[in-house]
């Protein structure tokens, strides 16, 4: 499997803590996990992507552009292969337009579910499918969704966290739906979806780690931001930023667990919510058995 990042925030940051520096930082992880890495980030109102198929462990453009790089929103991922070959292709961050989109997790059968899922696909999007993974096609079959929804697939004016949320979880829906009708067990399908100014991610089948709050904060004095943060909890849906990880990442942060099925969803004025999971939802069958937010 591999490991996500995720970042949004009300101000400019660097993620070279939680990338390099940190305890557990996705450096480390990646020594598990050494199929390639990416980053992805956004400036100017566009995304971006920096990429490599060597693993980030100890990898000197991986150190660099962490700590260079400075941006609202970040996606990472370290990449260990499962459906797919080790290659430029099948490298994530996948980009369309605005939207970034990383993934943890395999499409069980995905022999069986391909053809069907690319038969939901528009022409114009399907051809946009490079590689061989299923994360991609899961990409595009998801922005073939948010068409479908009346949303942007190119991500732009794409403002609002619950209408992003429940066009997700149609899509999500259908796909459980469609593993039923060929036979194959439910994804493992934890995935962070963003285009800059809404971010989604969603829990199946692999822990999934979320952070509002913080124990205490290095950037207290600078950062020009409400210190919302700063609050032991959350006391309403109101945050000043999101991290969102497939392990716990540091001390500075207070860690929870996103609940099994559950996807989280921030809009473009920071409002936080978790959807529940969707009516044709299964368990995948290496899904852990559940546990309480921490």
């Amino acid at each position: 499997m591999c490991r996500l990042f995720g970042f949004r925030s009300a101000v400019v940051s660097r993620a070279h803590r939680s990338l390099v520096e940190a305890e557990n930082a996705l450096e480390e992880q990646a020594r598990h996990h050494q199929d390639g890495w990416g980053i992805g980030y956004f400036h100017g109102g566009d995304a971006y992507v920096l990429k490599s198929q060597v693993g980030a462990s100890g990898n000197d453009s991986f150190r660099r552009a962490s700590s260079r790089l400075a941006s609202q929103t970040f996606v990472v991922h370290v990449r260990r292969a499962t459906v797919g070959g080790v290659g430029p292709y099948n490298i994530h961050p996948f980009r369309h337009g605005r939207w970034l989109f990383a993934h943890n997790g395999t499409l069980h059968g995905f022999d069986r579910l391909r053809e069907p899922l690319l038969a939901r696909i528009p022409t114009a999007l399907r051809e946009r499918v490079l590689g061989s993974t299923d994360t991609e096609t899961l990409f595009f079959y998801l922005l073939a969704n948010l068409q479908e929804a009346g949303l942007a697939t190119c991500g732009s004016g794409v403002t609002c966290g619950r209408r992003l949320g429940e066009a997700l979880q149609a899509a999500m829906d259908g796909l459980y739906r469609l593993t039923l009708e060929v036979g194959v067990p439910p994804p493992i399908a934890n995935f962070i979806l963003t285009n800059g100014t809404v971010f989604a991610a969603n829990r199946s089948g692999r822990e999934l780690y979320m952070a509002t709050q913080k124990h205490h904060c290095r950037d207290f004095e600078t950062c020009p931001a409400e210190k919302l943060c700063m609050r032991p909890t959350r006391e309403d849906d109101r945050v000043n930023h999101l991290i969102v990880a497939s392990e716990r990442i540091g001390n500075e942060d207070r860690w929870e667990l996103v609940p099994e099925g559950h996807m989280v969803l921030l809009s473009e004025d920071f409002r936080l919510s978790i959807l529940p999971p969707t009516p044709a939802w299964r368990p995948s069958e290496s899904t852990p058995p559940p546990a309480e937010l921490l």
